[in-house]
């Protein structure tokens, strides 16, 4: 077993796991490896032998809590979100101290949009383990979700300065502001996370969007030309590039992005929408036409009233 857990930790997954296996038939009674098995599965993925292994294990020893830790993790994977915070819930039962998992039950909670009662699981954790800046970033994503944008940024900030190079805090530290309206220091968030990464695609876009509120429409084309580049099928890089392109009058240039974002999310009702408001601004008015009829189609389908009103009134203006 102990070969198998040295190899885990090198990433060696698939040979660990032949370690645990031999360690297994020469010893099928013991829960451990039982345990450590599951871990590496879930970690490939291999969701359903991994529940087997979880299984066993606690039909071995009923009263370990890293199993049912383990498990619940799994079944987050497998988003059994409620069945896992069962899992976590025995745990804790079992182990009031295990920080863990307090961290992961409210994660579970917030996938389920329980963000308020998510928030109780890492103020407790954060008590057990204080120095974990994974749960701050965590209570500050919660708080976020909540409109509580101050109070997000100081866990933010907190997980920032227990770990100063934690690309996903500054990314939600720079979202928060943004949402505040805080975009220069958003911007600056931003610029962190593509020092830090400069392969991030998301990175660039976000910088490119806020960039836009300020109306720095050139910059902001420039960020949304490498997030593209990145990834080149970024449908919401190629849409607010688009979109800034119709407010700079390249109305030629928005459509072609347009089209690759009807390419990539055929259903996309604002992308229909906002073609056809180029290709009217081009004089292509039954084309526009068209795609003001398809947006609709597609903006009552999805019981969009707002964009349908907003379409509605855009074909009555010019028709």
């Amino acid at each position: 077993m102990s070969r198998g857990s040295a190899k885990r930790s090198l990433g060696q997954y698939r040979d660990a796991i032949a370690d645990y296996d031999t360690a297994i038939r020469l010893e099928p009674y013991y829960a451990p490896v039982y345990i450590s098995r599951g871990t590496v599965r879930n970690t490939l993925g291999q969701y359903f032998a991994a529940l087997v292994d979880y299984d066993t294990a606690i039909g071995l020893k009923s009263d370990d809590a890293y199993a049912y830790v383990g498990r619940g993790d799994v079944k987050g994977n497998l988003k059994q979100y409620f069945s896992a915070i069962t899992d976590y819930d025995k745990a804790i039962a079992l182990k009031p101290d295990y920080a863990w998992a307090y961290v992961n039950r409210g994660m579970a909670k917030a996938e389920l949009g329980k963000h308020a009662v998510a928030i109780p699981d890492y103020d407790t954790a954060i008590q057990l383990d204080p120095e974990n800046s994974f749960v701050y970033n965590r209570r500050g994503i919660a708080k976020h979700k909540l409109g509580e944008y101050l109070a997000a940024i100081g866990d933010f900030d907190k997980a920032i300065a227990l770990k100063p190079d934690y690309v996903l805090a500054y990314v939600n530290r720079g979202n928060a502001k943004a949402d505040l309206g805080q975009h220069a220091a958003a911007i600056t968030d931003y610029n962190t996370v593509i020092r830090l990464k400069p392969d991030d695609a998301s990175a660039y876009y976000n910088r490119g969007t806020t960039k836009t509120e300020l109306g720095r429409h050139f910059g902001a084309i420039i960020d949304f030309n490498v997030a593209i580049r990145l990834k080149p099928d970024y449908a919401d890089a190629h849409y607010n590039r688009g979109n800034v392109k119709y407010k700079l009058g390249q109305h030629a240039a928005a459509v072609t992005d347009y089209d690759t974002v009807i390419r990539l999310k055929p259903d996309d009702a604002s992308a229909y929408y906002n073609r056809g408001l180029a290709k009217y601004q081009l004089g292509h008015t039954l084309e526009a036409k068209e795609d003001f009829q398809t947006a609709l189609k597609l903006a009552k389908q999805a019981g969009d009233e707002s964009l349908k009103s907003k379409i509605e009134s855009a074909i009555r203006e010019r028709y």
